[in-house]
């Protein structure tokens, strides 16, 4: 009689709902709606299907729909939609929009074993729903498949939120690139305050991976507790990985305990990410415990990055021909346990700008700097940081051709950096020969005196992810200024990471994407 009494009512709803031009249709596993693909199926532009606690075994395309809102009653906790480890679990490749919502399942058990068959859990394609408030666990991709719990392909933006994204990836012997979440081939989702853990990926991107013009803006994440292959084919970014010609907006992310021989944290290879304001922590590698920059040209500004390890080289950040930017980061108790090269930071055949960093009580060196295996030169440009309390140098340079540029830097001591010949007085960290440190800073900056960082209450403030043009608020002396503290116009700006000063004061940070 109650099962009876339930279907009544959702008769009774859709009689309702229809007069209104919009069908609420609802499924339970034991009415006679009691499959979700045929609700979508006879959904109508603008249709819910409102689904009760149970598992539902299937494997959903999406019908050609716009705005349907798939929820479920009673949370993903008691409902669940199982792929049964048959096919994937939700396809949507109609071209929806964000007025398609998904939300409050358990989307569990997709399972693909195509060489390029992607996204097993949930895969977007040239579509963009709303992806909110679930649970998206236990999805395998197998060949050189990207995606195990979502992927985002052909131009798809969807707004991907308060999900728990864990334990989805491929086999050991796999190629899959993004365990948890993959962006590849132009889309651009949003991902924000979601939980990202425990994924792995053969490849690169234990959690999430960026590839292929790719240009997510990924905010307010946890990202824990992922892993890329052990073996050298696992390649980078146990956290985040920013692969080729992708330019992802990383921002206001917690990414700890991750893995990857190549950025434990995040892995960037012939990329242009945006990485700020991240907490990245706990992390290990091979090069790069906590980033791993590789031919490409990011923007990495105040981050902390800090007790990350590297088994070989970088324990918080490794430089491989490349000329990223660094400013105010603090770059702090990481370590090198076996070699000592480069503790804090190592610069292999790279020219970066590090300024207005704190470098501080890194084990095996602050930064080290050496030509890489093909002989190509280090020679960054290293001013207006602190750097200080390092084991073994504050700045160390093996190459015996290029003299590194480290003038006005504070040392940990107005007597300036140890050096034999040089500075032998000095009380402040130990520099390496061909360093030019003089003249050095007799007082520290610290992050809160730079330019930029200085006036931001790093605390309160708060980031806007923004495309086209900057809105300013009317009738106030407004000012916006870049990383570097430069002045620029606002009403043509590019993609980065800019301060919007109101009345003389800081009060927002602004993330254009494009």
């Amino acid at each position: 009689m109650k099962h009876i009494r339930v279907f009544i009512v959702a008769i009774a709803l859709l009689l309702v709902t229809r007069t209104a031009h919009a069908t609420i249709w609802y499924v339970h596993p034991d009415s006679t709606l009691n499959c979700i693909q045929d609700c979508l199926d006879s959904c109508a532009n603008g249709d819910t299907v409102s689904v009760g606690p149970g598992v539902y075994y299937e494997n959903i395309v999406w019908p050609n729909v716009q705005g349907i809102h798939l929820v479920s009653e009673l949370g993903p906790d008691t409902t669940i939609i199982d792929g049964g480890s048959t096919g994937r679990v939700i396809q949507i490749s109609t071209g929806t929009d964000s007025a398609t919502l998904i939300s409050g399942f358990t989307v569990r058990n997709g399972y693909l074993t195509g060489i390029y068959d992607h996204g097993a859990g949930i895969l977007c394609e040239n579509s963009s729903p709303t992806i909110t408030n679930n649970i998206i666990t236990g999805n395998r991709v197998g060949g050189a498949a990207f995606g195990g719990g979502i992927v985002c392909l052909g131009n798809s933006s969807p707004t991907i939120t308060g999900n728990v994204v864990s334990e989805n990836g491929g086999g050991a012997h796999d190629g899959v690139r993004g365990g948890g979440i993959a962006c590849c081939d132009s889309s651009a989702p949003f991902i924000a305050e979601n939980t990202v853990s425990g994924n792995y990926a053969t490849v690169a991107g234990g959690g999430i991976y960026c590839f292929g013009n790719a240009m997510p803006t990924i905010t307010g994440n946890v990202i824990a507790d992922n892993a890329t292959g052990e073996c050298m084919c696992g390649w980078i970014g146990g956290g985040i990985a920013c692969d080729y010609r992708s330019a992802p907006v990383i921002t206001a992310n917690t990414i700890t305990g991750n893995y990857a021989n190549f950025g434990g944290g995040i892995g960037c290879d012939s990329s242009e990410p945006f990485i700020d304001d991240n907490n990245i922590t706990g992390n290990t590698g091979y090069c790069g415990g906590g980033i791993h920059c590789q031919g490409s040209s990011s923007t990495i500004s105040n981050n902390t990055v800090s007790n990350d390890t590297a088994v070989w080289d970088g324990g918080g950040i490794y430089c491989y021909q490349a000329s990223p930017t660094f400013t105010g980061n603090i770059v702090s108790e990481n370590v090198i346990p076996l070699t000592g090269f480069g503790g804090g930071m190592v610069c292999d055949g790279s020219s970066p700008v590090v300024s207005g960093c704190i470098i501080l009580g890194n084990y095996g060196n602050g930064i080290y700097c050496q030509p890489d295996v093909w002989g190509n030169h280090s020679s960054p440009e290293i001013h207006h940081n602190d750097i200080c309390d390092n084991v073994g140098y504050g700045i160390c340079n093996i190459d015996t051709t290029v003299m590194v540029s480290a003038d006005s830097n504070w040392w940990g001591d107005e007597t300036g950096p140890y050096h034999p010949a040089v500075n032998p007085a000095g009380l402040g960290d130990s520099v390496s020969d061909y360093v030019d440190f003089v003249p050095w800073l007799t007082a520290p900056i610290g992050i809160e005196e730079l330019p930029i960082v200085g006036p931001v209450d790093r605390v309160s403030i708060g980031a806007t992810i923004f495309r086209g043009s900057l809105q300013l608020p009317e009738g106030k002396k407004c000012k916006v200024f870049d990383i570097t503290g430069r002045s620029v116009e606002p009403r043509n700006i590019a993609p980065g990471i800019y301060f919007l000063e109101v009345d003389n004061k800081i009060v927002q940070k602004v993330v254009k994407v494009r």
